[in-house]
């Protein structure tokens, strides 16, 4: 396979299509690649043997020899393939402290992460337009990105202005502003309930309201017939069915009660569809 040098070169090719004309702008990358050149070559080159500065026998340079056995080592193993210097081609890991915020944040308030959050954006510069010395934005909502850049901009004037405010320091003032401003949020939410309820407003409970309120139903019937089934049990462990054929006879009407309670909590919920199938 050719050796591939294009990558090292590009930016004396780039430099010729510039001065042929070819490219018209200059690419984003031209001046920083210009400033900061690829100092070692990466490429691959074969390795060239001399006639006259090789050694008599090939083998003491290309192989190793087992001095115990005597036998000269001609495949490689593991250790041999494997890289030595990993730390050079490994990628190095991106640690921001916008990250680290947010980790903390969002650990400390783990609710701000269900509500629902816009991440549609027109043209990709909406962040130009925020003024972080302040916490409530025009064109965003208050959230745990508030509390990150805010963090972020006290920091920044307190460099300038020699003050030395620690992380600590920067973040608990945002963090307090962010509380006040919710806790003025919820509060302002209520009182315009309130007064949409006093002029006659009316809210359709929640998904959760109803699904409780169904649920409470099904509980409140199935209570009933425990509570049934409780009586006659205490009831046959006072001795009140003392001969086998009155256990018998009290057996048949606590069915029977059984099936009518279960029938009449049915209708009251409004499920007997399933059981009518079920007698089918």
């Amino acid at each position: 396979m050719k050796i591939q040098r294009s990558a090292t070169n590009v930016l004396e090719r780039t430099s010729q299509y510039l001065k042929a004309g070819v490219l018209r702008e200059k690419p984003a990358w031209f001046n920083v690649v210009g400033a900061n050149p690829p100092s070692t070559d990466l490429t691959k080159k074969p390795k060239k043997f001399e006639l006259k500065d090789q050694e008599e026998d090939p083998r003491n340079s290309l192989f190793k020899k087992n001095e115990a056995t005597g036998f000269y080592k001609t495949s490689s193993d593991k250790s041999d393939r494997s890289q030595k210097h990993n730390s050079i081609s490994r990628v190095p890991k991106l640690q921001f402290l916008e990250d680290e915020l947010r980790n903390v944040f969002y650990q400390q308030h783990p609710w701000e992460l269900s509500r629902p959050k816009t991440l549609i954006e027109t043209n990709g510069d909406e962040y130009k337009k925020c003024d972080w010395s302040r916490m409530l934005q025009l064109y965003k909502p208050l959230d745990g990105e508030s509390v990150v850049q805010r963090t972020l901009w006290l920091l920044q004037d307190g460099k300038e202005k020699g003050t030395n405010t620690s992380l600590f320091e920067a973040y608990d003032q945002a963090r307090f502003e962010f509380y006040r401003h919710r806790m003025q949020e919820e509060m302002s939410s209520a009182v315009s309930k309130e007064e949409s309820s006093l002029y006659g407003a009316v809210f359709a409970s929640t998904n959760i309201e109803w699904g409780v309120k169904r649920e409470q139903e099904h509980v409140d019937s199935w209570a009933k017939v425990a509570s049934e089934k409780t009586k006659i049990r205490n009831a046959n462990k006072d001795g009140k069915a003392s001969s086998s054929i009155g256990m018998n006879d009290s057996a048949t009407p606590s069915s029977s009660m059984w099936e009518s309670v279960f029938e009449s909590s049915s209708q009251s919920v409004g499920d007997t569809s399933i059981y009518e199938n079920d007698s089918k």
